[in-house]
């Protein structure tokens, strides 16, 4: 059988969930939007995800008959969950319930239990983004389970260059080569997972990361730290290389219309922004942050960021790892 690939693995576990979905929480759900608020109310929440939505009409109603709480909190969850947005509805129920709609804050009951079962559908709840995605533990597609084709959203991008790599496999044997190699996509993923991040391609000698969770750019800045350091003391421990296996990494910040088309991926305009910060701006061993990026960092992911000299008057910042002499 051939293995499924991350999008046809993405609506595999998709399809699963909303089964459990169906069999889990969806009653509870009913009870909570119809003990809570009131027809016209539920169809206000419904069309923050739906503009155009229509409660008399799916139910087949004439539009001078009065509606059920009960009947109009079952439509609209069935039709939530029929089409993948009942994560999204649910996150409009907190919100109405922490920050209000309409200028009136909702009492919702029973929302301990439909956010635990949204856990146990392996979902955590990213609060700076407001949005709950797909726990690394158990998942680690590329769109974080909940990012919609065709919609933008803001990333932040680090690509990673493997410095000189057509002297590293001319010079070393191919065993050496595929393990340094492997060590590198292997440290990599481990930074950029640990940081809820997605390695979105991968070419050998090469890729590109994306963030979009959390303080995005930030975990993008710590991973490439790490990866940056985990590689100086292989280098000086167990690189089989001829040479110290060296990388430029680069890291950017803007908007992506998003799709699973590689070919979309380039046309980015963030993308080749980071793509040429790596290529024009980034000497091997080091970090080019964009100042998109170095202006929202703390002063923790900020230390031994440097400003660039004369690199015109776009600004760009590095970081490079080394032991300091006695």
């Amino acid at each position: 059988m051939r293995p499924l690939d991350d999008f046809s693995l993405f609506i595999f576990n998709l399809q699963y969930r909303m089964k459990r979905i169906n069999n889990s929480i969806t009653n509870i759900c009913i009870k909570a939007l119809a003990q809570s608020m009131n027809t016209n109310v539920m169809t206000v929440l419904a069309r923050k995800i739906a503009p155009n939505y229509d409660l008399h009409s799916r139910l087949g109603f004439p539009r001078s008959m009065a509606i059920a709480n009960q009947d109009a909190a079952r439509q609209i969850l069935t039709d939530m969950i029929k089409n993948d947005y009942f994560i999204d509805f649910v996150v409009l129920m907190i919100e109405a319930e922490n920050s209000g709609l309409m200028g009136r804050k909702y009492s919702i009951p029973y929302m301990n239990e439909i956010v635990s079962g949204i856990f146990e559908l392996g979902y955590i709840y990213d609060a700076a983004n407001k949005l709950f995605v797909e726990d690394p533990r158990y998942s680690t597609t590329r769109n974080w389970g909940v990012l919609r084709q065709g919609q933008e959203y803001s990333f932040t991008f680090m690509r990673i260059d493997i410095a000189e790599s057509s002297a590293i496999v001319r010079e070393n044997p191919e065993k050496n080569v595929q393990k340094a190699y492997k060590y590198l996509r292997e440290i990599t993923n481990k930074s950029v997972l640990k940081r809820n991040g997605r390695i979105w391609s991968w070419d050998g000698d090469g890729g590109l990361a994306s963030f979009f969770f959390g303080n995005k750019q930030q975990c993008a800045i710590m991973a490439g730290k790490e990866i940056l350091h985990e590689l100086f003391f292989y280098n000086y421990l167990d690189c089989p290389l001829t040479e110290p296996l060296r990388i430029r990494l680069a890291v950017h910040s803007g908007p992506f219309e998003y799709s699973h088309d590689e070919e979309e991926l380039k046309a980015c305009e963030a993308v080749k922004k980071v793509i040429e910060i790596e290529s024009r701006f980034t000497k091997p061993g080091t970090m080019t942050i964009s100042q998109a990026v170095k202006v929202t960092l703390d002063s923790i992911s900020g230390i031994g960021i440097k400003l660039l000299q004369g690199k015109g008057a776009t600004k760009y910042y590095n970081y490079e790892f080394k032991l300091e002499s006695k």
